[in-house]
């Protein structure tokens, strides 16, 4: 694409964003953005608007906070509106562990949070650190701290969307299992 038909459509998407009447340093900044070799780089602009680079693309950034840390009924049902989620505990009566399903033997109360700087876990791969697990799976920096991590008083049991911490997994019963499911949208 020409030069002027690039920053006609960068001009566009920044409009899209809610950035009104871009100038020459905000189609620039954005072209920037674009052709960074960093795949979480973010630029600010005028109104409060920030612009995202997810990997391959451009996207408007909305900031949430990071999971505040949630106490799970156990046994018993946990909803967590803030990630549309559903956390049900129960005795476990098999072991299972899929993606979203744990069973575990925990320690001491079950913690629904974001990340913590030094978390880790075991998966048939080996130990990773889940800095390197959420960049690994390419999820974007700006997710990263919104993904629900279950942990207990000895570190993370599993993560949400990924799997059970192998370390942790229960090799027989009695147990704990943990599921998620997504709330149904009315």
């Amino acid at each position: 694409a020409s030069a002027a038909k690039k920053n006609r459509m960068l001009a566009a998407f920044l409009e899209h964003c809610g950035v009104k009447e871009p100038a020459a340093s905000h189609i620039d900044l954005a072209d920037s953005l674009a052709n960074s070799e960093n795949p979480s780089a973010r630029g600010c602009f005028p109104g409060g608007i920030t612009v995202a680079r997810r990997y391959d693309r451009l996207v408007a950034a909305e900031e949430k906070p990071a999971l505040q840390p949630i106490s799970l009924n156990c046994p018993g049902v946990t909803w967590v509106p803030e990630l549309d989620l559903q956390v049900t505990c129960r005795v476990a009566d098999t072991l299972c562990n899929k993606e979203n399903t744990f069973t575990v033997c925990p320690e001491g109360a079950l913690i629904l949070r974001s990340r913590c700087a030094g978390d880790e876990m075991k998966l048939s791969g080996g130990t990773k650190s889940l800095k390197k697990l959420f960049i690994d799976r390419k999820i974007p920096a700006q997710q990263r701290d919104h993904v629900p991590v279950l942990a207990d008083a000895a570190g993370v049991l599993g993560v949400y969307g990924i799997g059970v911490n192998v370390s942790r997994a229960a090799t027989a019963l009695p147990a704990v299992t943990i599921c998620f499911e997504p709330l149904k949208k009315k």
